[in-house]
C-alpha cells in the first residue's frame, strides 16, 4: 500500500516507518514545508495526499497556548482528512491521547478529544484512532525526564499525583499504528493503547529506578498544591504547558484503561514496565 505519514520523523513515527517499509509497503514522510498543520497549504497538501490509500497522522505538540493546540490536533487535521477524501484516500488513522475527550477542561486533552470526534463524524473515510498512555522509549523526551528523575535517591511530587498511569513500550504503539493501517477495524473505531501494568507516578519511578538503574530506595516526598499553585503560571510559561494547572489535574486523574482492543490488534498481551527496559 502506498502510505503517508504524518510526523513519520518523531519518536514514534520513524519506529511506525521502518515497520511499514519492512513489511513492503510505500511509506511517503510528509515534510513540514509540504505539510505544516499550523499553516496549512492546499496545493502542497493535495500534492501530497495524491495517489495515497492511507494516512497516518502522529503529529502532537505541547504548548501553553490553546488556539495552537486547537490547530494542530483539531481543525488542521480534520481539513486534512476532508482533502484526503477529494483525493481518494480510503483510511485514517490518527495517534490521539488516552482520556481525549472534546468536553475536557485541559486544554491538550480537550484539543485531541474535538480533533477525534471531527475526524470520527466525517464520513467518506474510514477513521481509526489510537489512544496511547504514557509511552515508555528511550530517546522520548518525556521517557528521559522520567528516567533522569528516577536516579534521584529523593524527590519532591505533588500531592495531586496519586491517579493510576499504564505507561505503554512505544514498540507496542507503533506495532499497533501499523497493524491500524494495514488492517482498518470498522470505521469510528477506537483503541486505547496500554500497557500490561497501573502504576502511580511515584511507583512508575520506582520501577525505573529498580529496572534501568538498578537501585532501590526511592524516597518520595508529597508537596501540597498550596505550595506549588503560586508557581504555576510561571512555570506554565517556562515549559511552554508542560507544567501547569492542567498537568497538575492530569496526575491527579491518571491515564489508565482495559487493554482488551489492544490485546486484540497486537495478537499478544503488551509489554509492563518491568519488560520494558529488556524489550
Amino acid at each position: 500500500m502506498n502510505i503517508l505519514l504524518l510526523g513519520g520523523t518523531g519518536f514514534i513515527g520513524s519506529r511506525v516507518a521502518n515497520l511499514l517499509r519492512e513489511r513492503g509497503h510505500v511509506v511517503t514522510l510528509a515534510q513540514r514545508s509540504q505539510i505544516n498543520l499550523l499553516n496549512l497549504n492546499e496545493e502542497q497538501a493535495k500534492s501530497c495526499l495524491q495517489n495515497q490509500d492511507v494516512v497516518v497522522n502522529m503529529v502532537g505538540v505541547m504548548s501553553r497556548h490553546a488556539d495552537v493546540l486547537e490547530t494542530v490536533h483539531h481543525h488542521a487535521p480534520v481539513q486534512l482528512a476532508q482533502w484526503a477524501v477529494a483525493m481518494g484516500v480510503k483510511h485514517w488513522v490518527q495517534l490521539s491521547a488516552l482520556g481525549a475527550d472534546a468536553g475536557h477542561e485541559v486544554a491538550f486533552v480537550g484539543s485531541k478529544g474535538r480533533g477525534d470526534k471531527a475526524l470520527l463524524e466525517l464520513g467518506h473515510l474510514t477513521v481509526n484512532v489510537a489512544r496511547p498512555s504514557v509511552v515508555f522509549g528511550r530517546g522520548g523526551k518525556s521517557c528521559e525526564m522520567f528516567v533522569n528523575m528516577a536516579k534521584l535517591p529523593v524527590l519532591v511530587l505533588p500531592s495531586v499525583a496519586t491517579g493510576l498511569m499504564q505507561p505503554v513500550h512505544v514498540d507496542d504503539v507503533a506495532l499497533g499504528l501499523v497493524k491500524l493501517a494495514e488492517q482498518p477495524l470498522a470505521n469510528g473505531a477506537v483503541v486505547n493503547m496500554v500497557g500490561a501494568t497501573r502504576h502511580t507516578l511515584a511507583e512508575y519511578l520506582r520501577l525505573l529506578r529498580e529496572t534501568i538503574h538498578g537501585k532501590r530506595g526511592l524516597a518520595v516526598l508529597p508537596m501540597p498544591m498550596m505550595l506549588i499553585q503560586p508557581f504555576l503560571p510561571l512555570g506554565n510559561v517556562v515549559s511552554n504547558g508542560f507544567l501547569s494547572k492542567g498537568s497538575m489535574k492530569l496526575l491527579q486523574e491518571g491515564a489508565w484503561a482495559e487493554s482488551g482492543d489492544f490485546v486484540k490488534l497486537l495478537g499478544r498481551e503488551p509489554l509492563g514496565v518491568r519488560e520494558f527496559v529488556w524489550s
